[in-house]
């Protein structure tokens, strides 16, 4: 049997040095990150349940519905909450129960509402009728992911994600519990 090439062996031992020297740079640099003073950025639980009424604006494409007159409470603390989102008909598809619906939907919420300390977060998901029947007089269900796109005063540099709960019953009050984690 023959011994390897002396090339091969070299090459073989520059290769692992490479390799050796990159993951040692690499973990240097994500311990320089966490080290920083500078940052002083905290991470959190972000648990919030905000309360608010539902109009809608529909036609054939879909809804605008608004969350209007809510209230928040949470992590964050309390203070007031709305929100702007569009379901989208053209991509309905069952709900599995009959002739009930589920339809996709993309918007905003902002937590503050008209105060100087704002959170906007922007979500996307699914909503379904509970049920069949005339989605006039039934309730739904609403599952999303948000992320947060824009802050204001204490929550001006703030980052985070988390998913998303809707329930809208039939007298069109809506329940949205958020759960993720937020950096400011």
């Amino acid at each position: 049997m023959q011994s390897p090439k002396p090339l091969r062996r070299a090459l073989a031992v520059a290769a692992l040095a490479v390799l050796s020297l990159t993951l040692v740079v690499a973990a240097a640099g994500a311990h320089d990150d966490d080290l920083r003073p500078s940052k002083h950025r905290t991470t959190e639980r972000l648990v919030v349940r905000a309360d608010s009424t539902v109009t809608e604006d529909c036609d054939a494409n879909g809804c605008r519905l608004r969350l209007e007159g809510g209230e928040f409470r949470g992590t964050l603390g309390t203070g007031p909450f709305s929100g702007d989102v569009k379901l989208n008909f053209t991509e309905a598809f069952s709900n599995g129960e009959g002739d009930g619906g589920c339809a996709p939907f993309q918007g905003r919420i902002e937590l503050g509402s008209g105060t100087p300390n704002r959170l906007v977060l922007a979500l996307w998901g699914d909503s379904c009728q509970d049920g069949p029947g005339d989605p006039t007089t039934t309730s739904f269900t609403g599952l999303s992911h948000f992320i947060v796109v824009k802050g204001t005063g204490s929550y001006s540099k703030a980052s985070g994600s988390g998913i998303a709960v809707s329930l809208e019953d039939v007298a069109d009050r809506d329940r949205t519990t958020l759960i993720g984690r937020i950096s400011r």
